[in-house]
């Protein structure tokens, strides 16, 4: 195959990555494997696209001659047009780390805020939307003017071969500042990217509490405690995602009664109220509703809510939830 006929090859191996990172996250894989799919779409991708939607031309290297009479020079000087296979990469690095918190900003004016999903789709959908752009502005170039991916280039660069024309000085100083360049941009590419896809996860924390509604001064508690046997009341609780990921919980509800107070009181017997499964983003609240109707009277009693990040075990306990909250209740 003629390198003519190769230079869709970059975009659709940008296309490719992107989808990849796109099923990943829906999928829920490990962080670990997220973290390696991810950080080309924040770092990398976005910015490749772009430049390759502005630049679909090749870079061509020549030399252009003067008259020694007319303007006094006697050598021929290096020009160049377009940017080559390193220079888009730099530029590609660049252009990233100002088309993502771009992205980021426009999500911030969204319904959805700045979230996992948000952003995703934001990012994938403009590098995609380039990555078009990109293919048809190449397509629509004469076959030896459009851009095609030369590594052999950036290879010659590293290795300083290929340096027997007469402006080889030069190029050896080129390319030593090529090399430094590029490694400056794996540097940035690798704490970018470690920041972007390891964020502060291991901070991260749910909230579980009472949905109290409006209150007043003559509410003598923020949740329904009293009860007479059989009567059925509804408790409201809310569960807050701060996790920076999105998480599925399972909550479930007892009622317990204690032989004591306090919250180390062994319990002498439960009953299962109820359990309901919900999937929050980051940053997300949704209440949970429970029908509790106690069926026998005295004061030692209590509702349990304990919430469980995926799902709950057969026989839920305190030591055993994420989260719990423990509200007494009087059955009279």
């Amino acid at each position: 195959m003629s390198p003519l006929d190769r230079w869709y090859v970059d975009l659709s191996l940008v296309a490719f990555l992107t989808g990849l990172v796109v099923l990943t996250v829906a999928l829920g894989v490990s962080t670990v494997l997220r973290a390696a799919v991810v950080v080309p779409l924040v770092t990398v991708l976005p910015g490749y696209a772009f430049v390759s939607f502005l630049y679909p031309a090749a870079g061509k290297h020549a030399e252009r001659t003067f008259d020694e009479n007319e303007r006094g020079l006697q050598n021929p000087l290096p020009t160049k047009a377009g940017v080559d296979t390193l220079e888009r990469f730099v530029f590609a690095v660049l252009t990233t780390l100002f088309l993502v918190p771009l992205v980021a900003v426009v999500a911030n004016f969204t319904p959805w805020g700045i979230t996992v999903y948000p952003l995703l789709f934001g990012t994938t959908g403009l590098t995609l939307l380039f990555v078009i752009g990109g293919l048809i502005r190449r397509y629509r170039l004469p076959r030896e003017r459009r851009y095609t991916p030369q590594f052999s280039q950036v290879v010659s660069n590293i290795t300083f071969s290929d340096v027997s024309s007469s402006f080889s000085a030069t190029d050896n100083r080129d390319r030593l500042f090529n090399v430094a360049l590029g490694v400056s941009c794996l540097l940035l590419v690798s704490s970018v990217g470690y920041a972007a896809v390891a964020p502060t996860q291991q901070d991260g924390f749910t909230e579980l509490y009472v949905q109290t509604g409006d209150v007043t001064g003559d509410d003598e508690t923020m949740y329904p405690s009293q009860f007479v046997p059989g009567e059925t009341r509804t408790l409201s609780v809310n569960v807050t995602n701060q996790e920076y990921d999105r998480v599925q919980y399972e909550a479930v509800a007892q009622i317990q009664r204690t032989d004591g107070t306090g919250d180390d009181a062994p319990v002498v017997d439960r009953t299962r109220v109820g359990s309901q499964t919900i999937t929050l983003d980051h940053d997300q609240t949704e209440t949970v509703n429970f029908e509790v109707s106690p069926s026998t009277s005295g004061s030692d009693q209590r509702i349990v809510v304990s919430l469980y990040r995926g799902e709950a075990p057969d026989d839920p306990t305190a030591d055993s939830a994420y989260r719990t909250l423990r509200l007494p209740i009087t059955v009279e």
